[in-house]
């Protein structure tokens, strides 16, 4: 299956089906990958997209529940499994980030099972994601923030758009240090606040964590952020309460990390 997903003025295009063999700590898009989306992507795009066209890339392990060590990885089922392994020992495999909660019922269900319990059913479908409660009465209030705040309405609409109803929160720091309210970059649409509170609220522990996870930097900034890379450390340092040396080190780590991945881009340009 071959998803495009707009992603504001961009395109996610993915994901590829293939065995890695590579290092699973960090796992990193090959060239090989990088043509196979290109190529499956232009069966039905018009224009077609070029090497050229890619600005990032990023990849992750599934994993897959096998009945025999040999099984191939495109015969393998995609679905999660609930298991008694032993009494009163339940365990959980394969399955993925978007069906989590899915997850966490049918764990939960034979949990109950096991213990001979008779538990109220799930409710965890009908409850709002943290930040989604609140947020469309917000978005009516966009230009009343704005105002109130000293922000744009454009920028007010993306801090809504990432944080919800925990917009509040954003803007604290902000009130606190004005200087934070600032674009982390031009032509990017975060704002230094947003690199402080990926460290303080939201359990970002590295330059990586912040460029890769709580943002989406890696692939929406030129260069993978590579950059950006220091600006962030200076940001969030002081969060963490690192040193120097381990502000320099998690800057070096995410751009040999982010070097590594712009290699496999460059190597399908070659081979184009």
């Amino acid at each position: 299956v071959l998803f495009l997903i707009p992603w504001a003025d961009k395109w996610i295009v993915g994901t590829t089906d293939t065995p890695y063999t590579g290092d699973r700590r960090e796992p990193l898009a090959e060239r090989a990958d990088v043509e196979y989306i290109i190529n499956e992507a232009n069966k039905v795009l018009k224009p077609k997209l070029k090497i050229e066209d890619v600005i990032g890339v990023y990849a992750g392990l599934r994993p897959l529940v096998a009945n025999k060590k040999d099984s191939a990885t495109t015969k393998l089922s995609r679905e999660h499994t609930v298991d008694r392994s032993a009494p009163g020992f339940v365990s959980i495999a394969g399955g993925k980030y978007t069906t989590y909660r899915v997850m966490g019922k049918d764990v939960i269900d034979l949990a109950g099972v096991e213990l001979r319990r008779i538990i109220p059913e799930s409710v965890t479908e009908k409850l709002p994601i943290v930040g989604a409660d609140g947020y469309f009465a917000l978005v009516q209030q966009a230009e009343r923030i704005a105002e109130e705040s000293g922000l744009s309405t454009d920028t007010i609409t993306h801090l809504l758009n990432r944080y919800g109803s925990l917009i509040s929160e954003v803007l604290e720091i902000i009130e606190d240090d004005p200087k934070l309210a600032k674009p982390l970059a031009k032509d990017l649409p975060y704002l230094k606040a947003e690199i402080y509170y990926a460290a303080s609220h939201e359990g970002a522990r590295s330059v990586d964590d912040v460029i890769s996870r709580r943002t989406r930097l890696a692939f929406e900034a030129p260069n993978s952020a590579m950059d950006l890379a220091s600006d962030v450390a200076t940001i969030i340092a002081p969060v963490l309460g690192w040193t120097p040396k381990q502000k320099k080190d998690s800057i070096n780590a995410y751009l040999d990390l982010a070097e590594r991945e712009i290699e496999s881009i460059e190597e399908a340009l070659a081979s184009a």
